[in-house]
């Protein structure tokens, strides 16, 4: 899907040049996905996809997932995806945002929120829309396409995108939030969900400071054993393996997008010295941040 193909075949295309760029595409069978590419992208920056209509297989990471539209698509830099329709003749409707790095350290929001598997607490790059909510991701991909197609003054379009994606993103965490929310409802009963759901927004609001199960499990006034048997059962993660999953994610994008050194990553997640951060870091990733870093 190389940038040039994309502004030829797509209905609508509007960029702001080394910062962004939308793409409406239509596909069918006089338009097949094939005239754009099946081989897999590297991602520079950040690509997200709304499948509006229709269902793709998508490979991410040599992964291959069918999605079902209407669904976000995630995929942070460095990651490796591609998209197929599932035979020649199948139509489908998708946007396509994509952000460069430099661009992506100009965005007031935390790192983690823009992780692909936040969005859904497992390794899928996606998660699913509910018709209800489709009204609003399209709305905030009309005023994005509309502020780059504006080049009037392109310093203020930034500055409008900028706080234009971190708005939507946000909105795509509370539709994720409120969806985690039903679904443990409806599998483990009210009052244990809102454990759940009061813990994820605890770990949103602290896990750059505090990592030990027992503080959040004191905030909601239960025993850590019994915390981490709900957030097993509601969501097939514990506790702790959140808790890990929000720290790195923060410290793989501080360190990929920021412009901050190791040390300085690890005082911003509240680790004592680099060394220990270090060690975290290898021991849930299997590589040092230097290595990740040059990765």
């Amino acid at each position: 899907m190389d940038l040039n193909t994309l502004r030829r075949l797509a209905s609508q295309f509007s960029e702001i040049e080394d910062s962004c760029l939308y793409a409406h595409l239509k596909l069918s069978s006089t338009l097949p996905l094939s005239a754009f590419t099946t081989e897999q992208i590297k991602v520079e920056g950040l690509t997200m996809i709304f499948l509006l209509k229709g269902t793709l297989k998508v490979k991410f990471n040599f992964e291959e997932f069918e999605v079902a539209g209407p669904s976000i698509m995630s995929f942070i830099h460095g990651t490796l995806f591609s998209l197929q329709t599932l035979s020649p003749d199948d139509e489908a409707e998708f946007y396509v945002l994509n952000y460069s790095t430099a661009f992506l350290q100009e965005i007031n929001i935390s790192f983690s929120a823009i992780s692909s598997d936040i969005f859904v607490g497992h390794d899928e790059p996606y998660f699913t829309i509910q018709d209800r909510e489709v009204s609003v991701v399209l709305r905030y991909l009309s005023m994005m396409q509309s502020v780059m197609a504006d080049k009037f003054n392109l310093q203020i379009s930034r500055h409008i995108m900028s706080n234009l994606t971190a708005a939507f993103v946000y909105q795509l965490l509370a539709f994720v939030y409120k969806n985690l929310g039903a679904h443990d409802s409806e599998s483990i009963g009210p009052r244990r969900s809102g454990y759940v759901q009061d813990f994820i927004k605890l770990v949103h609001q602290y896990y750059t400071q505090e990592r030990s199960v027992n503080f959040y499990a004191s905030k909601l006034f239960i025993s850590p054993k019994y915390l981490s048997l709900l957030v097993k059962e509601a969501t097939g993660r514990s506790a702790a393996r959140w808790i890990d999953h929000f720290v790195i994610t923060e410290a793989k994008n501080l360190l990929r997008f920021s412009g901050k050194n190791i040390q300085q990553v690890a005082y911003a997640l509240n680790f004592s010295n680099q060394s220990s951060f270090g060690k975290y870091f290898k021991h849930l990733t299997g590589m040092s941040p230097t290595e990740f870093q040059k990765s």
